[in-house]
């Protein structure tokens, strides 16, 4: 069940990081080709006026994208570390590995993932010019807490897939 949970968590680590980019470019294909009732709405606004008014939606999707997903890891993570510590009795090690994802996803739903939603409302509405480096600041910590928490999982789910394909051929044997 936790090599389930763990797939799972890894899996929606990919679809995030594949889809955050994608909800940018969609607004640049309804640009490119608008239907044909918008053209009117398109040409009436102009052009560029559409185009920050897609960015900051897409911007906000993402936001909340980010902020379920920071939901979810919380989840996964309490899951998974509930039940190899409560349900198995695996070493120190699986449960320090499953302990240290937990804690990166509570730090991203906490601190950082509030932090980049903050950052980039004030970053779209021109508040504070430098804040631009802040957010690629925090979307490049976000990435590299990501990275490390997949190298976790998967370095988890190794381990639990190693160890228990070990005790069905000890059980095999018996």
């Amino acid at each position: 069940v936790c090599a389930v949970i763990l797939s799972a968590w890894l899996g929606g680590m990919l679809l995030v990081s594949l889809s955050a980019p994608a909800v940018f470019g969609a607004g640049e294909v309804v640009l490119r080709h608008p239907l044909p009732a918008h053209a009117d709405i398109l040409k009436k606004a102009g052009k560029d006026a559409v185009s920050d008014l897609l960015r900051y939606h897409a911007g906000e999707a993402n936001n909340q994208i980010f902020a379920l997903w920071g939901t979810m890891q919380v989840i996964y993570g309490a899951a998974a570390l509930l039940l190899l510590l409560f349900f198995t009795n695996v070493g120190k090690w699986r449960l320090a590995l499953a302990a240290s994802m937990l804690a990166l996803a509570l730090f991203q739903k906490l601190y950082l993932i509030p932090a980049i939603a903050d950052a980039s409302r004030r970053y779209r509405a021109g508040e504070i010019a430098d804040l631009g480096q802040r957010f690629r600041l925090l979307h490049g910590s976000f990435a590299t807490f990501e990275a490390v928490s997949a190298l976790l999982g998967v370095a988890l789910l190794v381990l639990l897939l190693r160890s228990s394909s070990r005790g069905s051929r000890r059980r095999a044997r018996a």
